[in-house]
C-alpha cells in the first residue's frame, strides 16, 4: 500500500516536473511560430513587391531604333526601351529616338538632314509628312532613310504600313513613282546587313595625259557597296585619282560630293568649291570632261549638269561656264 502510493506520488512528481517542461517547450515552440509567420509575412511582402515590381517590368517594350553608320552607307539599329503605350506618343517617341540618337551609341540619326512635320495614325497605317528638304537627299542615302523609318515603326503593334508624304504631295522615288505605303516586308532582313551588300563592277574612266592637255580613256574593277549609286561611284573614283605614271588626276583631291542625282537622262554633280581649285596642269576642259565623258558611259545618262554648293552660274578657270549641259566630248580623248 505505502509502495503503491509512493509510486503513485513519485509519478505525480514526474508527471508534474514533465508537464513544466512541456509547458516551457509550448512556449517555445509558440514564440518559434511567431517568429516563422513573421518570416512568412514579410516574404509574401518581398514576393509581392517583387512582383509588382516585375509586372511594372514585363510593361517596359524593347523596339530597334535604326539608324546609320558613319559613312552613310549601312543600316545599324541599337535597343531602346520605353514604358510608352499609347499609340500616337509612342510613334512620336520613336521618331524622336531617330533624330537624336545618343553619344555612347556612336551611330548618325537618320532623322537629321530633314524634319518629320506631322505623323498621322489610322487604320493601321502611320503616314509621315516631312520636310521639304528631304527632296534633295542622295537617292542611295533616301532608300536606306525609308528602311529605317519603316523598319523601326513598323515593329509597332497595331501598326502594318509605314507611309511617307511631302506637304501636300506624295513622296516619289528616284524613278519618279509614287512610294506609296511600305511595309517591313519589303525591306529583307538579314542581320542588319541587308542593305550593305557589295558587288564588283568595272567602270569607264577618263583621266588626263601626262601633260594634262588630253584624257585617256581606262578600266577599274572595283568592288562597291550596292547601296551606292554607280554615278556616284564613278565620281568617288575620279576624286581618289590614280597611281599611274602616264595619268594624272583631273579633280582635286579635296573636292567633296554633295549630291548626284539623275533625272532624265541628265547627270546633276554637285560638288564642294575645292573643285574649282584645278590640279596643277590640268586644265579646265580636261576636268570638265573627265566627269562628264566618265559619267555619259553609265546606261541612261546623256548629259552632265556640274555645279558647287548648289550653284551653277559659275566659271569653271576663265572661260567655262557650269551653267551648260555637257554632253560626251570624245575630240579630248587621246
Amino acid at each position: 500500500m505505502w509502495k503503491v502510493y509512493w509510486v503513485k506520488v513519485r509519478y505525480l512528481q514526474l508527471n508534474s516536473r514533465y508537464s513544466g517542461k512541456i509547458f516551457y517547450m509550448n512556449k517555445r515552440i509558440k514564440g518559434f511560430m511567431k517568429k516563422a509567420v513573421t518570416l512568412v509575412l514579410a516574404a509574401i511582402q518581398i514576393i509581392t513587391f517583387t512582383g509588382c515590381a516585375s509586372k511594372q517590368d514585363d510593361n517596359e517594350s524593347t523596339y530597334r531604333i535604326y539608324c546609320l553608320d558613319k559613312d552613310e552607307n549601312k543600316l545599324l539599329s541599337y535597343e531602346y526601351d520605353t514604358l510608352q503605350t499609347d499609340l500616337n506618343e509612342l510613334a512620336k517617341e520613336l521618331v524622336k529616338a531617330m533624330s537624336e540618337i545618343p553619344d555612347d551609341v556612336k551611330k548618325k540619326e537618320v532623322i537629321k538632314d530633314f524634319t518629320v512635320t506631322d505623323i498621322n495614325i489610322s487604320d493601321r497605317q502611320i503616314t509621315l509628312t516631312v520636310s521639304e528638304t528631304y527632296r534633295i537627299m542622295p537617292p542611295e542615302k533616301e532608300v536606306l532613310i525609308r528602311a529605317a523609318i519603316v523598319k523601326t515603326l513598323g515593329q509597332i503593334d497595331g501598326i502594318d504600313y509605314v507611309a511617307m508624304k511631302l506637304p501636300g504631295e506624295d513622296l516619289l522615288d528616284a524613278l519618279g513613282q509614287p512610294v506609296g505605303p511600305m511595309t517591313v516586308a519589303q525591306f529583307v532582313d538579314n542581320a542588319e546587313d541587308e542593305f550593305n551588300t557589295y558587288d564588283n563592277i568595272e567602270l569607264v574612266l577618263y583621266f588626263a595625259d601626262s601633260d594634262g592637255e588630253g584624257l585617256i580613256k581606262t578600266i577599274r574593277k572595283v568592288e562597291y557597296n550596292t547601296n551606292i549609286a554607280p554615278e556616284k561611284l564613278v565620281v568617288e573614283q575620279l576624286i581618289a585619282g590614280v597611281a599611274a605614271d602616264d595619268l594624272k588626276a583631273t579633280v582635286n583631291p579635296q573636292t567633296e560630293i554633295i549630291n548626284v542625282t539623275v533625272k532624265d537622262g541628265i547627270c546633276y554633280v554637285n560638288l564642294t568649291s575645292a573643285f574649282l581649285t584645278l590640279p596643277e596642269g590640268i586644265r579646265p576642259e580636261v576636268a570638265l570632261y573627265s566627269v562628264t565623258d566618265s559619267l555619259v558611259e553609265l546606261s541612261g545618262i546623256s548629259k552632265v549638269q556640274l555645279s558647287v554648293e548648289g550653284n551653277s552660274d559659275i566659271m569653271l578657270g576663265e572661260n567655262l561656264s557650269l551653267t551648260s549641259q555637257y554632253e560626251r566630248n570624245l575630240d579630248i580623248v587621246r
